[in-house]
């Protein structure tokens, strides 16, 4: 029993040590504080011929100074809200903060990376499908209570917008 209770206690240890438990959390992802909070705003659609407006609330926290986690839902007219879940870190060996994005009408994330210049945060994302749209993301730091964000995907050399959100930090 002695034998087996010390194989499981060294088969755990291990794992644990496998999985960077212990290492150091990256000390540039505190450079992303200023997303953290509650937000509300409005999320404007690109759509040619009429204006497509939803409401949008984010909860943004982080977890361990190892990830900001970002929790959206979208509500627009005569639809059932949506459901986004964005965790963005920081690897130190690219020295590019990475971002994993999940939403309720794919199975797959979304991989980005990118870097952050003054009160700006661009993400690229890099799709494992050569057919697959690049994206980018700009979270732009207006204030302490005011976030722009713009998700835009690549059409040829240029970008075109997808939507644009307005953020206000809730007290």
């Amino acid at each position: 029993m002695k034998i087996s209770f010390s194989v499981f206690v060294l088969a755990t240890v291990s794992i644990a040590a496998a999985q960077g438990h212990g290492n150091e959390a990256p000390k540039q992802l505190s450079s992303l504080d200023f997303l953290i909070g509650n937000w509300s705003g409005k999320q404007n659609f690109n759509n040619p011929g009429a204006a497509l407006v939803g409401d949008i609330t984010v909860k943004v926290h982080s977890f361990g100074g190892r990830y900001v986690e970002e929790s959206l839902s979208t509500v627009l007219p005569g639809r059932k809200p949506t459901e986004t879940h964005h965790f963005i870190s920081f690897d130190a060996k690219t020295n590019k903060f990475r971002a994993w994005w999940f939403n309720d009408t794919s199975s797959t994330p979304t991989e980005l990376e990118g870097d952050l210049t003054g009160n700006q945060l661009v993400l690229l994302s890099h799709p494992s499908n050569p057919n697959a749209p690049v994206m980018r993301a700009t979270y732009d730091k207006v204030s302490d209570k005011a976030i722009n964000y713009k998700l835009e995907m690549k059409a040829g050399d240029a970008w075109q917008e997808l939507f644009h959100n307005s953020y206000s930090k809730e007290r």
